[in-house]
């Protein structure tokens, strides 16, 4: 086994502006704010309400004011706020968004009507926090997960309210689809509910409920007794869907930052946790990122302050000098490569420029380029070519096979089987990538033109590519490469895309078994 692997590249400082932007004023908003000050820096923070909570802070606070614009990259960015129609522009080295999540009531999912005796959650709190004695031994049934898929922050909200109520001699019963208790202490909160005389149904449907001005009727059948069961409560408390704040759409589109389910601002991807969006420079937390307990929201808080110090520093960051350069002669000014990047590293000035700051080194800029204008600085194509070919180089009596392998999962994969002596193809040789976006579809044709027997692309797995979607890019190739196979009577066996994570040394070790046995059944390459 053959592996070919890039020098370090020469790395420069740059200097760079420690200022931070916080959007949203909220526990978790005003937290990262003042962790953010402790750590030296000095930080604006942004509040679309007119007021905060509470008002006396360390740092610099702007209320009715909502982003507008923002250009730059990271350690140079300028932020466009609006203040009641006046522009304020700051300048900063790193920005947080910190929204609020949003509770909208699913009353008409049970075709109820909010009434005194029909409540939101959120009501159902406020009303607790300001006079639980209100509640004196009333019958209270909660209703949850029917129409929507619930979550273990529902259900916490539900059984906290559900003690309170308890302490007021209240008789609560919770109607719930699945019971999700996923979360640090959630199971224990359940138990003691229950064991104070709380009284859960299960059920596979929801619940009839009428409403018939100060009557309620809960019908529904009971999965124990096997028989239809009423019940008539004094108050019933509707689930709330806990959204994403309105904002992020718009601050999504403004910081160019990918979004993930829901509309929340991160996307289910390992290399994002916790706090990282697509984007250097640009963090996500709590309710901005995740549906989450404000427990959860405070510690993203103390993280993203530790993430901004490490951009940050000390005002001087370390960059590799040539991660990706663009060739002004042969660009044409075409904005392919301002589309594809991943990570907004790519501005202009009359010019395409890469911010070293900001460029991750995933190469799909530079393989996408028509002109081949942009090259990265340890993984240039005439480097990658000259792989290529002496990978292929030795005479073998065993199947030639070519492997691109993405350095963030198939290379080490790769490691892990030989390292545990796993059996690997001996005419196996790999060529290190710095993510499968990187690989051009000349790299896999001239592979085979310069004598390889067959080629594997292999990159990370959907949700878990560094880059998102360099996987993607990849894929997209391999597909074009088959149709130009079939188009000239080349077997496409001999070309295979497949994903990888880095701990899956067995499974590496069994596809190139079976890349050599296909090989082997399909005789040399005709290329050859």
């Amino acid at each position: 086994m053959n592996t070919e692997t890039k020098p370090t590249v020469e790395m420069e400082e740059i200097t760079i502006n420690t200022d931070v932007l916080v959007i949203g004023g909220g526990p978790t908003g005003l937290k990262a704010g003042a962790e953010i000050t402790e750590s030296g820096y000095k930080v604006t923070l942004v509040e679309k309400t007119d007021t905060i909570t509470p008002e006396d802070t360390s740092f610099e606070v702007l209320t009715g004011t909502c982003l507008v614009d923002n250009r730059g990259i990271p350690g140079d960015f300028t932020a466009r706020l609006e203040k009641k129609g006046e522009i304020i522009e700051r300048k900063v080295g790193a920005i947080v968004v910190a929204t609020d999540a949003c509770y909208e009531p699913l009353n008409e999912d049970y075709s109820l009507t909010l009434a005194d005796n029909v409540v939101a959650q959120s009501e159902l709190e406020a009303s607790l926090g300001s006079n639980a004695d209100d509640f004196d031994k009333k019958t209270v049934a909660f209703v949850t997960g029917f129409y929507r898929e619930s979550n273990p922050l529902a259900l916490e909200r539900i059984l906290n309210s559900a003690l309170i109520l308890q302490e007021q001699e209240c008789t609560v019963y919770v109607y719930v689809n699945n019971i999700k208790v996923a979360a640090d202490g959630l199971d224990r909160l359940y138990k003691e509910v229950r064991d104070n005389g709380g009284t859960y149904f299960k059920l596979e449907t929801p619940p009839e409920i009428t409403q018939d001005g100060a009557d309620l009727t809960v019908t529904f059948e009971d999965p124990v007794l096997r028989r239809s069961m009423d019940l008539s409560p004094d108050l019933i408390v509707v689930e709330e869907a806990i959204l994403p704040d309105d904002l992020n759409e718009g601050l999504a589109e403004i910081l160019r930052i990918h979004t993930g389910p829901l509309g929340l601002l991160q996307k289910n991807n390992v290399h994002r946790f916790p706090v990282l969006s697509n984007r250097e420079g640009i963090f996500v937390i709590g309710s901005a990122r995740q549906t989450c307990g404000l427990s959860a929201a405070l510690a993203d808080a103390g993280n993203v302050a530790l993430e901004v110090e490490n951009l940050l520093g000390n005002g001087k960051r370390t960059a590799a000098k040539d991660q990706a350069v663009v060739d002004r002669d042969k660009c044409v000014i075409c904005l392919t490569c301002y589309r594809c990047c991943p990570h907004g590293a790519i501005y202009w000035d009359n010019r395409a420029i890469i911010s070293p700051v900001a460029c991750q080194g995933c190469g799909i800029c530079a393989s996408e380029c028509p002109m081949d204008a942009i090259q990265l600085g340890d993984f240039k194509d005439e480097e990658m070519q000259k792989a290529v070919k002496e990978s292929v180089v030795a005479k073998s009596d065993e199947p030639n096979i070519v492997a691109f392998c993405c350095r963030n999962s198939a290379l080490e994969a790769a490691e892990m089987a030989s390292e545990f002596k796993m059996t690997l193809p001996a005419g196996l040789h790999m060529i290190e990538v710095p993510c499968a976006g990187k690989i051009d579809i000349d790299f896999i044709m001239n592979a085979f033109v310069e004598g390889a027997d067959g080629v594997i692309v292999m990159a990370c797995h959907a949700g878990n590519c560094k880059s998102e979607q360099g996987n993607t890019y990849a894929k997209w190739r391999v597909a074009d490469a088959h149709r130009m196979m079939t188009e000239t009577g080349f077997e496409t066996e001999r070309l295979q895309f497949v994903t990888l994570a880095s701990n899956m040394g067995s499974e590496f070790s069994s596809i190139m078994a079976d890349m050599e046995k296909t090989l082997k059944e399909l005789g040399p390459s005709p290329l050859k």
